[in-house]
């Protein structure tokens, strides 16, 4: 099962992503409607919640009222966390249902408005962000939703920035342009890198490993530390540590574009092994695993950390990239040396 985070701030068009992904063939689990259908009439989230806030959080028809809740907890921290506590188990185990209910090889995008939020992004194999500019995003609330134009402004400043949000977004799908071009988008990444993602992780396969030196992205860094985070969550509590590695992870080094990953681990064995596999990393030897994602090649290295000999090899491995990480000028005029230096064992 391929496992994807969507998200996007309001009036960019994340409903539109979640619906043509479910075109495609994705199974879609919408946090806000699993929020919704806990607190509905009759259910007991509701009458938990009418039992910590008191009747005036109902409506007429005995539904909840969310604009009378939202002035009761909107302001104080104590009565928010207290609605949290009530309501996040409920959907927690609602979403729990609907993941078991799905076929063990669909692709699984859970739709989360707050995914940035609330620093989920390392619990899904990918991240997708959609967004739009803000005066489109105004436009939209104002004319679907009937908002005030100061109304859209301030839920959008409530929300992530953008700089946030690029952290966090593995695939950026840019809401700009006419309307069937972010379907078009879409329909790109479910072909292109989702299909063949989820076929990799049902098979256990890594992509191969590009060879080739070109000259680092951007966001290379980003990357690695995303993929670092996934890693350190798939492993758990065994997990004692996720370097990012390599010549990837020196600033300025042209490189292969490949994340190369240090993990030191309590007594590594088939649990680990078995755990990274599921979540998008197979094994292809010994401590060593890859990428299922075609759009993010990987090496890692699983050493165990206590095991003297590995430690130690361990922090040779981070010495050298920090080494070169504060030498600039050595990078930039013996770039094959270092690299040779800092690559993986």
């Amino acid at each position: 099962m391929l496992r994807l985070g969507l998200t996007g701030g309001i009036g960019a068009g994340k409903s539109t992503v979640a619906a043509t992904l479910t075109e495609l063939g994705a199974v879609v689990i919408d946090a806000d409607a699993i929020a919704r259908e806990v607190v509905e009439p009759g259910t007991d989230g509701l009458a938990e919640v009418v039992a910590a806030f008191g009747e005036d959080v109902l409506d007429a028809d005995g539904a909840l009222d969310r604009p009378a809740l939202g002035q009761i907890v909107f302001a104080d921290d104590a009565k928010r966390q207290k609605l949290n506590g009530i309501l996040h188990p409920l959907i927690g185990g609602r979403t729990a249902e609907l993941v078991s209910e799905a076929d063990e090889n669909a692709v699984l995008v859970h739709d989360v408005p707050l995914l940035v939020e609330n620093g989920m992004g390392a619990a899904f194999a990918l991240v997708l962000v959609v967004d739009a500019p803000v005066d489109v995003r105004v436009t939209r609330l104002v004319e679907t939703r009937g908002m005030t134009v100061e109304d859209a402004r301030a839920r959008m400043a409530a929300q992530a920035d953008d700089d946030a949000r690029r952290a966090a977004a593995d695939v950026w799908l840019e809401n700009a342009g006419a309307a069937g071009a972010l379907r078009e988008q879409v329909e790109r990444l479910w072909h292109s890198r989702l299909v063949p993602f989820a076929g990799n992780v049902e098979r256990r396969r890594a992509v191969e490993v590009p060879t080739d030196v070109v000259t680092p992205a951007e966001d290379r860094a980003a990357v690695g530390r995303r993929l670092a985070a996934r890693v350190a969550v798939a492993g758990g509590e065994t997990v004692r540590r996720v370097e990012h590695v390599g010549p990837g992870a020196v600033p300025g080094l042209p490189a292969p574009a490949v994340v190369d990953l240090l993990v030191e681990a309590d007594r590594p064995g088939i649990e680990l092994a078995e755990a990274l596999e599921v979540s998008g990393f197979p094994v292809v030897d010994a401590g060593r695993h890859g990428s299922a994602d075609p759009g993010c090649p990987a090496r890692i290295l699983v050493l165990d950390a206590k095991d003297r000999r590995q430690v130690k090899q361990a922090r040779g491995i981070v010495k050298a990239r920090d080494a070169a990480r504060k030498d600039p000028r050595r990078v930039r005029a013996d770039p094959d040396a270092v690299r040779t230096e800092v690559a993986l064992p």
